[in-house]
């Protein structure tokens, strides 16, 4: 499995310059825009170009997979689908984090990461029809909703997360979805 750690890395909100509002260096940085050498990065890492040569093409799935840390310190599995236009969490531990505030701390996945593959072109690329079909409804970007799954295995301590996280992604890459599963959407409006 590739390694996905550098999906959260290239998405990180960068650091205010520490100028005052209203300097003309501070001018330029809007929280959804990437620096120009993550958003670099990701294009190759999305296209499956990344220098390492472990990644395999987005453009040639339909969803992906990888984990995600919350707050710094928890993992959770996100599955990205192309033509739901959805980021699923999957989480083992969902008394730690509040539905209400998952929105926000999604927001590089469901804002940052949509606003970069609407402006690389990436449903116009795809080779999957449904989703090269899903991009000609998207006359303009879109966030990704936010939906969190309600019945998976729950941890019963502080550190089993990252590996109930790798489970969880290898349960569903596999093509093997859970009976009895149930989606609990989240809004994505403030």
């Amino acid at each position: 499995m590739p390694s996905f750690k550098f999906v959260q890395q290239f998405l990180e909100p960068f650091k205010p310059t520490g100028r005052r509002r209203g300097s003309k260096k501070g001018a330029g940085s809007n929280p959804d825009d990437l620096p120009a050498s993550k958003a670099k990065n990701l294009h190759h890492f999305v296209r499956g170009t990344w220098q390492h040569g472990y990644a395999q093409a987005w453009t040639k799935v339909r969803k992906v997979y990888f984990p995600y840390n919350l707050k710094g310190s928890h993992w959770v599995a996100i599955e990205l689908d192309f033509v739901r236009h959805t980021a699923t969490v999957y989480d083992s531990y969902i008394d730690y984090t509040k539905r209400s505030k998952l929105v926000t701390l999604l927001h590089p996945i469901s804002d940052t990461l949509a606003r970069v593959l609407f402006d690389m072109h990436f449903y116009d690329d795809s080779e999957v029809e449904e989703v090269k079909q899903k991009g000609l409804t998207m006359s303009m970007y879109t966030p990704f909703s936010v939906c969190s799954i309600a019945d998976v295995p729950q941890q019963r301590d502080g550190a089993s997360c990252g590996i109930l996280t790798v489970k969880f992604i290898e349960h569903l890459s596999a093509g093997m979805s859970g009976g009895g599963i149930f989606m609990r959407s989240v809004s994505t409006k403030g």
